[in-house]
């Protein structure tokens, strides 16, 4: 759990998973920059298992003690457990002295198994992780922190275990609207325009790793209303920070307005939430300024005992 990790290996580990995930990343406003490698911190009381959900099994790995258990859904492609990979571990290895927190790696993700069948949404990722925290006898309430496309399967998980969530962060959080938004504001398409814009025109298929079928997901993410006055902190990125170098000022400053207008709607899910902007930090906000997640899930934490 401690041993140190050659950088080079881990940057180069690193870089395939930010490639893999590069083409949805770009759609979902997710950082096109490398995640900087960190230290595996050393986690107390670790529970670290692979739990089957009905079919195949997911990695969960847990530390601290406490109560309400901080869940983490991490951006897609992204494992939450893979030790060299996941962005959390430091955010975790400070929650972990006020409570219990879980990650875990979703199906087709890390040491999980693909899940089978076709095409997945976020119903069937909530359900998963459900299940997973049920098998894995992880007790609630919950405190759920979703980030980037994470964001959306933890609104879904809300909305149908709504007396098991006593709160929620959104990290960045991906909004069911945003496709359409952003494809609003970009110009007009052109022969010699970058791949990485083309790239944000389209809703990337199902036949990714998670299998993820984003349209179907928008749709069951719509519906959820209202989360009432559960505690509720939405942590967005800098208005400073762009998501591709290649667009214009002009076009940088549209698709950012998108954001944080999204982002301020995703606040007023609840009577009960706060909307923290971070400084300086891009769409990986749990690394470029840690404490600001880390801060937001503690008082989410305080809020719900």
């Amino acid at each position: 759990m401690t041993k140190e990790h050659d950088f080079t290996k881990v940057f180069l580990r690193l870089s395939r998973l930010r490639n893999m995930a590069w083409l949805i990343n770009c759609t979902l406003l997710a950082a096109c920059t490398a995640i900087a490698p960190t230290m595996r911190p050393t986690l107390t009381n670790p529970f670290d298992e692979k739990v089957d959900v009905g079919g195949f099994a997911l990695r969960i790995l847990c530390s601290g003690e406490g109560s309400p258990t901080v869940v983490v859904v991490t951006g897609f492609g992204e494992p939450g457990v893979e030790k060299e990979n996941s962005s959390w571990l430091n955010v975790a290895n400070e929650i972990q002295k006020k409570t219990r927190i879980c990650l875990y790696d979703r199906a087709g993700l890390g040491s999980s198994d693909v899940a089978p069948g076709k095409d997945r949404t976020s119903q069937d990722m909530a359900q998963d992780l459900h299940t997973l925290l049920v098998n894995a006898n992880v007790p609630g309430p919950y405190i759920l922190v979703g980030h980037s496309i994470g964001g959306l399967h933890t609104l879904v998980f809300a909305s149908q275990y709504a007396p098991e969530v006593a709160g929620m962060v959104l990290v960045d959080s991906s909004h069911p609207n945003q496709w359409s938004a952003i494809q609003a504001a970009l110009p007009p398409a052109s022969s010699s325009e970058p791949e990485s814009i083309r790239r944000m025109r389209i809703i990337p298929p199902a036949s990714l790793p998670e299998k993820l079928d984003i349209p179907a997901s928008i749709n069951q993410v719509s519906a959820v209303k209202s989360l009432g006055n559960l505690p509720l902190v939405v942590v967005s990125h800098s208005p400073t920070w762009s998501v591709d170098p290649d667009l214009s000022p002009d076009t940088a400053q549209k698709i950012e307005k998108v954001w944080q207008d999204q982002q301020n709607s995703l606040a007023n899910l609840s009577t009960n939430s706060a909307h923290v902007t971070a400084a300086n930090a891009g769409h990986y906000i749990q690394i470029d300024e840690p404490q600001t997640v880390i801060d937001a899930i503690l008082k989410v934490v305080e809020a719900a005992k």
